[in-house]
């Protein structure tokens, strides 16, 4: 496995990758990609620096994970078990033994790292992710990209947010 660095490439010979958010998780936690196109200074900035919130919310199955930095606006990204590499979540133990999360920042027009950072869910969010893959875990999703389509009709991301348990990191 590659080791991540700021200002170093984020998968050898990779220059172009699509502007988006991708979030997934392995046994120790969540990593959250955010592909940026040329991210602005302010906008690593926040990253960097900024308060982080993040929101959780589960909709006709499908996991939103929210994110915000700062002033930045509420980014989103999805997750569905269906669609992960398999994986067992620990148990969040205690007050002490949180899943982790891991923030990668990438420009997507040239695949260079401009953030990295690691920290801790809270509890709380820990033991909701929790229950809500496993309860993925027992339900199938079927037309994903109809269910999803039918959500993005209905709202935008604020209103989902809205929606959301919000937790300060």
């Amino acid at each position: 496995m590659q080791k991540l660095e700021v200002g170093k490439s984020y998968k050898e010979g990779l220059t172009r990758i699509p502007e988006g958010r991708i979030f997934y998780l392995n046994k120790d936690g969540g990593i959250i990609k955010i592909i940026f196109d040329s991210p602005l200074a302010s906008e690593i900035d926040e990253i960097n620096q900024g308060e982080i919130k993040i929101g959780l919310l589960e909709k006709e199955g499908i996991i939103f994970f929210f994110i915000k930095f700062g002033e930045l606006p509420w980014l989103e990204a999805l997750y569905h078990i269906d669609f992960s590499e398999p994986f067992d979540l620990m148990e969040p133990i205690d007050e002490n033994k949180d899943y982790a999360l891991q923030i990668v920042l990438i420009d997507g027009m040239t695949g260079i790292v401009h953030a990295l950072k690691l920290t801790d869910l809270p509890q709380a969010t820990s033991k909701r992710l929790k229950e809500l893959i496993e309860k993925q875990r027992k339900t199938q999703i079927r037309d994903f990209d109809k269910v999803l389509n039918k959500i993005y009709s209905k709202y935008e991301t604020d209103a989902l947010v809205e929606e959301a348990e919000t937790y300060n990191l």
